[in-house]
């Protein structure tokens, strides 16, 4: 699999968070063969899996689903991510029906949905109040104090239909990552609608992950310096002794000649083990 590099030792544990990702994740060689993919991947059909593959789009539908679709190229091949964002495209087109279907969808979403005008905030759904702890209009209030200043730049590029991630600070001060997209609207004239997914457990994902790779990079380091040291502290006094050895064996008398070169094999011996040990981590002569 694509991670194998990174450790054989937290393969296991990189996949049970990948599994457990709310995106399904795709890796292809430069053949464009499938060398791994997540739980979530495997809930989506071969047909529009294919698609999503070979096609140049970033959303598709399956059935009354909609995916959110990113392709990063990396060295040996490529990563694609896919983002069930059903729920945000339901809400965009039921807000152009009618407002009564809007709000019905909107307050029963799973994810945190408002609509701004200028600086002021016309309306916010039940699933935003949850994510941050504050009631309606108390929150409609507070809500530009919420977000984090040093992210305030990144939210107002979003009115320019990008996608964002931003920390906001919810009622017990605690951060609270969310993923946000905005497109504009006929609301109270020219209104913005705001889609947040809380991502909060995915980047606290994401910082074990790193921190797994950190605690795996410094174990690396570790054993190259172990390694290194056992070069350094045994072979060259045994090179010494060998060298010794063979400058005093022509010149012994046969009894203690004998002795020399046992004294030389048994050297020899620990020698092999030791280039073992170096070059394959294994004990043996």
């Amino acid at each position: 699999m694509f991670f194998h590099k990174i450790g054989d030792g937290n393969i296991k544990e990189i996949e049970i968070i990948l599994d457990n990702l709310p995106i399904g994740i795709l890796y292809l060689n430069n053949k464009g063969d499938i060398v791994y993919k997540n739980s979530v991947i495997d809930e989506i059909d071969e047909d529009t899996l294919s698609k999503i593959i070979e096609e140049n789009r970033d959303l598709y539908k399956e059935r009354n689903k909609y995916f959110r679709v990113r392709k990063i190229i990396v060295k040996d091949g490529g990563i694609i991510t896919v983002e069930d964002v059903t729920e945000k495209i339901v809400a965009e087109n039921v807000l152009k029906e009618s407002e009564e279907k809007y709000r019905a969808v909107c307050e029963n979403s799973l994810i945190g949905i408002a609509i701004l005008k200028k600086n002021e905030v016309l309306y916010i759904n039940k699933k935003f109040e949850r994510i941050l702890g504050y009631k309606g209009e108390k929150l409609k209030k507070k809500f530009f104090d919420l977000m984090h200043p040093d992210d305030v730049e990144k939210f107002n590029d979003i009115f320019k239909e990008k996608m964002a991630q931003i920390r906001m600070f919810d009622k017990n001060n605690n951060i609270r990552w969310l993923e946000i997209g905005c497109s504009k609207i006929k609301y109270d004239g020219k209104s913005y609608l705001i889609n947040a997914m809380d991502i909060t457990r995915r980047k606290e994902m994401e910082i074990e992950i790193k921190k797994a790779n950190e605690k795996m990079h410094k174990a690396l380091e570790r054993e190259r310096k172990f390694l290194e040291e056992i070069s350094h502290y045994f072979f060259n006094p045994l090179c010494i002794a060998k060298g010794y050895l063979d400058l005093s064996i022509p010149n012994a008398d046969p009894s203690m000649k004998r002795k020399l070169e046992i004294t030389k094999e048994a050297i020899t011996r620990v020698e092999n083990v030791v280039k073992h040990i170096v070059i394959e981590g294994k004990i043996y002569e």
